[in-house]
Formats: structure tokens, C-alpha cells, sequence
């Protein structure tokens, strides 16, 4: 069942309560939101509010003679509502902008680098997920052989992947032909799709029943053009969440540490960021879909790039008790350096 929405006072007193209970992970007073929110009502009137927002699923009461802690329902409702709404602020602009300069990098070292930035900047664990081999922008391609049944197929993307392999052909090939099949694949190809280049060589060699064209796509598809493979992956900061989460909530970290071994199954978590139509930002709370520990965490994830340039998705891992503004502002910004990426990164 959908919650009903919150407004006007009901609205504040609820924001404030999360505010103070990610600042500092205490169950939340009447009285602390008096003075901390500094609104114009009296502490029976947020008390009074306050149950209401419990009757409601967005707060919770840990023990009898507590305050409240956020649902998170709650903390959703802050996400979306008051932090999705902040503007980064200059100093973590500029400190990303030093260090993703997209002057002086190309989009594979940007890449890099993004999860050790959204890392620090946020004290989380930060995602990059590369978009798997089928889905890049070719750049270079280029047989060499290696004895009378093997050649190695080396392929170079548009954001300077390189991927190369071991080819096992029923033909020998002498290595001017190889070279003619290279030059013809970047002369036509340079800037497709890996995929597309597949779909089209297969429609060619259907329309024009050319040996050359069908020894070409079979080395293509046994070296490069093979169906998509898992995407890859990239994490730095659990540092930072072992350090919040080791002294207070060990369950939690069980969790997370068990999520983080499926590696492939958090990439297509994230990946599911592309498929969503909500901008700028996916934001999903409670991940218990990755893993049953994962109840008191929360992903951040965007879509990064252009389909013309290198695409993919990342992100933000962290608990519920996050500081969303600043992440949900950060993981924005960096998705859109990537659009500002030359051409021919």
C-alpha cells in the first residue's frame, strides 16, 4: 500500500527527524526536533506529529521512553523530497573537478578514478559499472598472427578498453590478409558499436556471399563479437562503511560484506539505473533483493555518458543513514562530466 503523503508542518517536523538522526544516529526526541529545527511549534505539538508519522510507517520507536528513529519509508520520503532538491555545494565541485578533470583524461582513466572520488566525497563505497565489450564504440581493430591456426584479435574501444584474444581458425591466414581484413573493419566500423558491427557484417556477408567478408566476421565474432559478457564491476571505499558499522551494527556489516561478494549481482542492481526512466537519479532504498542483510542500506546510481560515447552507470553504496544530499548531488554531478567528454574520448 502506497503511504499517504506528508505536507506542510507534518512535512518539516518528518525531515527534521531524519536530519538529526543521520547527524547523529540517536533516536529522535520531541524535544531535539524543537531544537534543532527551531520550527514555530511547541514540543507537544511535535510530539503529537510525531505519532501521527509513526501510526503512518515513517517512524519507529526502538524502546518505550525513546525518541524515534526513521523508517525507510521515511528516509525515502527524504531522499526524494528535501535532499534530491540541494545543489552541490562549490568546495565539493571544485574538489571533483580536480580530481576528474576531463581536459586532461580520457574516459577510460575518468572511469578509474570515479569510485576512489565519490568514495572519499561521501564515505561510502563508491560503484563504476563499464559497460560489457558488446556495448562499447569501437575504436581500433587488428589481427595478428600467431602460427597456422591461431591469430589474436585485439580490439582497442572508443574510451580506451583493450581487449584481446586468442582466435583458434580452420584456415590459415598469411598476415597481409589479415592486415587487408583490419584496414577494411576500421575504414568501415571505427565509431559503430561493437554490437551493430556484428548485426551488419552478418547482413553483408548474407547480401554479398563474399569469402573474404565471411572469413572477416567469423575471426570478429570468435575474437570480439561474441554476446554480451557480465559487466565489469569496479568498487573502492569499504573502508569507510567497516569503519562506520564494525563497533555498532556487526549484523549490518555480515551483510554487506556477504553483498559484496556478488559482485555480478550488485552490477546489475546498479545497471538497473539505466533502464529507469527517473532523472536524474535512481535512488533505492533498503536492499534486501542484493542480499537479506542488506535491509539498512541504500543505493544512489545514475546513468553516465552518452550512447555515443562510452555509457554505463554508477554510483553510491551506503547505510540508510546517509548523508543523501551530499551524495545524491555528487553522483549527479559526476554522471554529467561524462556528457561533456569530447567526441573522440
Amino acid at each position: 500500500m502506497k503511504p499517504e503523503p506528508v505536507q506542510g508542518r507534518t512535512r518539516d517536523i518528518l525531515a527534521a527527524v531524519v536530519q538529526a538522526h543521520i547527524l547523529t544516529g540517536a533516536p529522535v526526541s520531541s524535544a531535539n526536533v524543537a531544537r534543532r529545527s527551531r520550527l514555530p511549534v511547541s514540543t507537544a505539538t511535535i510530539r503529537h506529529e510525531m505519532a501521527g508519522l509513526e501510526a503512518g510507517g515513517y517512524l519507529q520507536q526502538p524502546h518505550t521512553s525513546a525518541g524515534r528513529v526513521p523508517t525507510a519509508q521515511a528516509y525515502e520520503f527524504y531522499a526524494r523530497e528535501v535532499a534530491a532538491k540541494a545543489r552541490l555545494r562549490p568546495a565539493h565541485q571544485r574538489w571533483i573537478n580536480r580530481n576528474l578533470s576531463v581536459e586532461q583524461k580520457d574516459a577510460g582513466e575518468l572511469l578509474a578514478r570515479v569510485p576512489h572520488v565519490l568514495s572519499v566525497l561521501c564515505r561510502g563505497v563508491g560503484l563504476v559499472v563499464a559497460p560489457p565489450l558488446a556495448g562499447t564504440i569501437l575504436g581500433q581493430v587488428r589481427f595478428v598472427p600467431l602460427d597456422e591456426h591461431r591469430v589474436l584479435a585485439v580490439v582497442v574501444t572508443r574510451d580506451a578498453r583493450v581487449s584481446d584474444k586468442v582466435v583458434h581458425t580452420r584456415e590459415s591466414f598469411r598476415a597481409d590478409e589479415l592486415d587487408r581484413m583490419s584496414t577494411y573493419l576500421n575504414e568501415n566500423f571505427r565509431g559503430w558499436a561493437l554490437g551493430a558491427i556484428r548485426q551488419e557484417l552478418e547482413r553483408r556477408v548474407n547480401a554479398e556471399r563474399s569469402r573474404f567478408l565471411r572469413q572477416a566476421a567469423a575471426l570478429c565474432r570468435e575474437g570480439f563479437l561474441l554476446e554480451d559478457t557480465p559487466k565489469a564491476l569496479q568498487m573502492e571505499g569499504m573502508a569507510h562503511l567497516v569503519e562506520q558499522l564494525e563497533a555498532t551494527e556487526p549484523e549490518a556489516l555480515r551483510g554487506l560484506l556477504q553483498a559484496l561478494e556478488e559482485k555480478e549481482r550488485l552490477a546489475c542492481l546498479l545497471t538497473d539505473c539505466l533502464e529507469t526512466p527517473e532523472p536524474p537519479v535512481r535512488i533505492l532504498i533498503g536492499l534486501e533483493r542484493l542480499a537479506p542483510g542488506m535491509r539498512d542500506f541504500a543505493l544512489i546510481g545514475a546513468r553516465y555518458g552518452r550512447p555515443v560515447n562510452v555509457s554505463g552507470s554508477l554510483g553510491l553504496l551506503g547505510p540508510t543513514r546517509m548523508d543523501y544530499a551530499r551524495a545524491i548531488t555528487a553522483v549527479t554531478y559526476v554522471a554529467a562530466l561524462f556528457n561533456r567528454l569530447p567526441a573522440e574520448n
